[in-house]
């Protein structure tokens, strides 16, 4: 994993926002960050920023592996 600095103040961004932050589309951010996702009860779901770069490592993590 590459280091990367703490983050002081979480970022909690809602489907679109956090979409947006990783330029994909919502199909693509359905598929591989649902995992990520906080349900808050009924219908409220966020994302909280760390949990997406960690995925996003992971993500890229295996996609190099893939090609090795």
């Amino acid at each position: 994993m590459t280091d990367r600095k703490v983050v002081v103040e979480e970022e909690i961004f809602d489907r679109q926002e956090a979409a947006r932050y990783l330029k994909l589309g919502a199909d693509k951010f359905d598929k591989l960050y649902r995992v990520c996702a906080d349900y808050q009860g009924g219908k409220t779901v966020t994302y909280k920023k760390s949990k997406l770069l960690d995925r996003y490592d992971q993500v890229c993590e295996s996609s190099r592996e893939v090609s090795e």
